[in-house]
């Protein structure tokens, strides 16, 4: 059985630029991404840039690296996407698939003493949410447990329903599902290129679950390549806000605060998790 996760309606989320808004804080404290962890993945319409998330997620990121590093997602597809919800890619045909181990799902872990910074206010499905080194994390306190989020740009792994099936066929998350949180693992997020994603061609969801239908295809994965295994000189380098700075804070508070007069009836000052992402940009070698 192919790899599939449960379509849903996603509702509408607003379209924030971490990168531009990155770009207008150039004292701000930045933490580099490390390169075995940085996934560039070349597409038709341009590069998108992902950092995996070992911290969470390291029997999936291990393996990740591994598909990657053999050029195994080179030239295959983004074979279902469905619009408001997911892309999905990777080896589709069941008798591939099989080949590879399968994983213990790691959806979540005992809760760190990490530095993780609350949101700042109440949530809809979480008893509590925040950030962890740029990632949308929930945390139960009282179970002491801790996750990633399903918000857009998440990279997570498909699997049947067997918790422990998922293997090779990965999605990115379109628009917020929070209700998969816990029940899938997310391993990485995206930091850039996140257009290119939104552009790929979608699929029916009510054929065969949003798989595109041949004659027609999906759009092609050019390349898949950690940084690491990229000549140095020629190396891609990017670095994400970190956010336990006071640069976050401002930022979030920039979002969270519409004083604008555009605004004659002033927006709450909440802010919903999914809806902005820690800001990331590449390092310039000037």
């Amino acid at each position: 059985m192919r790899r599939f996760i449960i379509p849903s309606l996603a509702a509408l989320m607003a379209a924030i630029s971490p990168v531009a808004i990155a770009q207008q804080d150039e004292t701000s404290s930045y933490r580099e991404v490390y390169p075995e962890n940085l996934l560039i993945m070349t597409l038709e319409s341009g590069e998108v840039v992902i950092e995996l998330n070992e911290d969470f997620a390291p029997g999936h990121v291990e393996q990740m690296r591994e598909l990657i590093s053999s050029g195994i997602y080179d030239g295959e597809r983004f074979y279902r996407v469905i619009d408001g919800f997911v892309a999905q890619g990777g080896l589709e045909v069941d008798e591939r698939i099989e080949v590879y181990p399968t994983l213990a799902n790691e959806n979540e872990r005992m809760a760190t003493d990490e530095d993780f910074v609350l949101l700042g206010n109440a949530d809809l499905f979480a008893p509590v949410v925040g950030h962890l080194d740029g990632f949308a994390v929930g945390r139960n306190p009282e179970a002491g447990t801790e996750w990633l989020l399903h918000c857009p740009g998440a990279m997570a792994m498909a699997r049947d329903v067997d918790p422990d099936s998922g293997s090779t066929e990965f999605y990115i998350v379109l628009d917020a599902q929070r209700y998969l949180d816990r029940n899938l693992t997310v391993f990485g997020r995206v930091l850039s290129g996140m257009e290119h994603i939104q552009a790929l061609k979608r699929g029916d969801r009510a054929i065969e679950s949003g798989v595109i239908q041949r004659p027609e295809r999906g759009d092609e994965i050019l390349t898949a390549r950690l940084a690491v295994n990229i000549p140095e000189e020629e190396r891609p380098r990017w670095e994400v806000l970190e956010t336990t700075s006071e640069d976050f804070e401002a930022f979030k508070t920039r979002l969270r605060v519409r004083t604008d007069e555009f605004f004659y009836n002033t927006p709450p000052e909440v802010l919903d998790v999914c809806a902005f992402s820690a800001p990331a940009r590449e390092i310039s070698e000037e």
